[in-house]
């Protein structure tokens, strides 16, 4: 180990109390709060090494997405009440405001915080997420939605990681991608608030009036060859939100912090701290 590298230590579990039911909580780090929305079906753990990564400058939470996790029970996931779990934590947490980071589902969730609680969010990364549901997209909430019913939870995983990461990737970092199947394989007890989050989507979003209120500085990122939620889609949500940057990285598929490896994860640390 070199004199420049932290050692950052485990994280701590709350769980915190919303109107909407129990959100469970990882925590670790010190530094200006960070809070962390992942994608559809995902626990904490989905993250993988980046909640430690980030801990090094920043006090990091990572909530369970409601219906998993320690983040079961409680009223039906949507995503308007994503968002107030959500501004519960950072609340509770005395973490408000806190720059905040989501991905696909969780950038959904991140961009109804940011508008419906402003004092909230002092800054916003959103990555591989649509301002609305379109036709094409409903065919892919179908597809999870298939996987998940009809195939063992290792088995929809392992299927949906040909979607997740752009080929170039999977094939120089094969170990990378099995280990982000195992960390999404779903425990059988959280396939049924999965597929709740999938039937909401499925009834269909739109948040552009909510994205144009954004006022905080914002990030977008989207993979160019993303087949689950197009760039198009991604620059279409980042035309909305008033000045924000959109970065499109050419190489990239649907999981594009990976994908976009030390480089990218430097500039996002760099947006967020201002």
């Amino acid at each position: 180990m070199t004199s420049s590298e932290t050692v950052t230590p485990e994280p701590r579990r709350l769980t915190v109390t919303t109107r909407n039911g129990p959100v469970s909580v990882e925590v670790r780090g010190a530094g200006p709060p960070l809070l962390l929305l992942a994608g559809l079906g995902s626990r904490a753990r989905l993250w993988g090494e980046l909640p430690a990564l980030l801990a090094r400058t920043f006090r990091v939470l990572a909530p369970d997405n409601r219906g998993v996790g320690g983040s079961r029970g409680g009223a039906p996931f949507t995503l308007a009440g994503a968002a107030a779990d959500a501004a519960a934590v950072l609340e509770q947490c005395e973490a408000a405001p806190a720059g905040v980071l989501g991905v696909s589902m969780g950038g959904l969730i991140a961009s109804h915080l940011a508008a419906a609680y402003p004092t909230h969010v002092a800054r916003l990364v959103v990555a591989s997420c649509a301002p609305r549901l379109t036709p094409s997209h409903r065919r892919v909430l179908r597809f999870f939605e298939l996987a998940l019913s009809r195939l063992a939870p290792s088995e929809a995983a392992e299927m949906l990681m040909a979607f997740a990461f752009a080929p170039s990737f999977a094939d120089r970092y094969p170990g990378f991608v099995d280990q982000a199947a195992r960390l999404w394989t779903l425990d059988p007890e959280d396939l049924p608030g999965a597929l709740a989050q999938i039937a909401h989507l499925r009834e269909g979003w739109d948040l552009t009036p909510l994205l144009a209120t954004i006022a905080c500085p914002t990030l977008v990122l989207a993979g160019a060859l993303d087949p689950l939620v197009p760039a198009a889609a991604t620059r279409e949500l980042a035309a909305v939100i008033p000045s924000a940057r959109y970065r499109e990285l050419p190489e990239a598929a649907h999981s594009v912090l990976a994908e976009g490896g030390v480089a990218l994860l430097q500039e996002i640390t760099q947006f967020l701290h201002g």
